[in-house]
């Protein structure tokens, strides 16, 4: 009896010095790496998934599940990754229709995808929510990423970052 709850210490200590903590701004500085490094992707997909508490937390966790897609040959696998995760996604944008960052991540999944999957719908409505809204975020960090991300990724013209950079 004593060697078992030994053991099942051990092993307790053992998988919590090895958890990966969920740090949001490190997620959010990943986000576009996610689709191209697997084991990033899955990494911060496990972490999400076991800890994501908060509605942004739960959209990004989504948002890699949708990322594994890219990471299968299966295309049963790959459809069911993104099936799943656009489900999550669209689930917490319809419970939180005004958070910037909801749509930020939408805007780039639909964005980038290939046309074929369909899932564009909300391109421009995400586009021009994010465009108009950024600027009332009250954290600061994240409104800046946001920003560096939709300045390099070029979907915006002059002018509208301009109302970006508010």
């Amino acid at each position: 009896m004593i060697k078992v709850c030994i053991m099942a210490f051990v092993l307790f200590v053992t998988k919590s010095a090895y958890a990966q903590k969920l740090d949001l701004n490190v997620v959010r500085g990943d986000f576009n790496k996610g689709v191209k490094d697997e084991e990033l992707c899955k990494r911060h997909l496990e972490t999400l998934e076991s800890e994501a508490n908060t509605p942004v937390e739960r959209g990004y966790a989504a948002a890699f599940h949708m990322f594994m897609a890219k990471h299968t040959s299966n295309p049963f696998k790959k459809m069911n990754y993104f099936k799943s995760g656009k489900n999550k996604l669209e689930k917490e944008i319809k419970s939180n229709p005004n958070n910037v960052e909801l749509r930020f991540i939408r805007l780039c999944i639909q964005y980038y995808i290939p046309k074929y999957l369909g899932y564009h719908d909300q391109v421009q409505i995400d586009k021009d929510y994010v465009m108009n809204n950024l600027y009332k975020m009250n954290d600061k960090v994240a409104k800046d990423k946001i920003y560096k991300y939709l300045k390099g990724a070029n979907m915006y013209n002059a002018s509208e970052l301009a109302l970006l950079a508010r």
